[in-house]
């Protein structure tokens, strides 16, 4: 019996562990692990220059147990875990971030963003990311950026591109650029319009950093490569 007993208690902790790999194995590692939070982030980043991006998702899992309320550890973990389609994971990584990052914390707004466009995006959780646009400063690129993706949702397409060029006289960096320009890249699409599609998605390829955003863009590139031209750009009236 005893030796049952031992066999079973080994059975139980191996699956533990194994529970806690599959989770990055920051439960573990996160204490064991004697790098200083630099050295971890600074071996993510090494792994993200060869593309090995669910190990450095892994790495940023570490960094966040070692600083739970650092902002940017949770928006580089999502990143790179929307780059290789955990969309689920990432979600969960930003809604662990909104409970704990401060708000004063200057990336908050960003996860919240993050969050929000993952909602509606991805999972299609409208509500919760409505519930979000009503959190967000009232002329900020974020909100005017979330709003307009939620009319292009409704199918509002003239009100969307209002309100993403009014985000577009605001920008302050690359990759918002970017993001705004894929957004109406995707009402163009809807508007029937080939002219503003391809130059819209021509300019935020060559803005984005971001590689969730890369990876959007890249299959919305190639969708409208792909779909005959009468299909893709069908007049809204049609």
């Amino acid at each position: 019996m005893p030796r049952i007993l031992h066999v079973i208690k080994f059975i139980i902790l191996s699956g533990c562990v194994l529970a806690l790999c599959l989770n990055g194995c920051a439960g573990v590692s996160a204490i064991e692990d004697p790098r200083t939070v630099e050295e971890v982030v600074s071996r993510a980043e090494q792994l993200i220059t060869s593309k090995a991006y669910a190990a450095a998702a892994s790495q940023y899992a570490i960094a966040i147990a070692k600083q739970p309320a650092v902002g940017r550890y949770y928006l580089r973990r999502a990143e790179l875990l929307e780059r290789i389609d955990e969309d689920k994971e990432a979600h969960r990584t930003y809604q662990q971030a909104i409970k704990i990052v401060p708000d004063v914390d200057p990336d908050h707004l960003q996860i919240m963003h993050r969050l929000a466009l993952i909602n509606a995006n991805h999972l299609f959780k409208l509500d919760d990311a409505e519930t979000l646009l009503q959190r967000m400063p009232g002329a900020s690129i974020e909100r005017y950026d979330l709003a307009a993706f939620l009319y292009y949702q409704a199918s509002q397409y003239d009100e969307s591109i209002t309100l993403l060029n009014k985000a577009l006289e605001r920008v302050k960096t690359a990759d918002q650029k970017a993001l705004l320009l894929y957004h109406a890249a995707l009402v163009y699409v809807k508007l029937g319009d080939q002219k503003n599609t391809f130059g819209s998605l021509y300019y935020a390829i060559n803005n984005a950093g971001h590689l969730g955003l890369i990876r959007d863009i890249e299959q919305l590139w190639q969708v409208i490569n792909e779909e005959p031209a009468d299909k893709l750009y069908r007049s809204p009236q049609s």
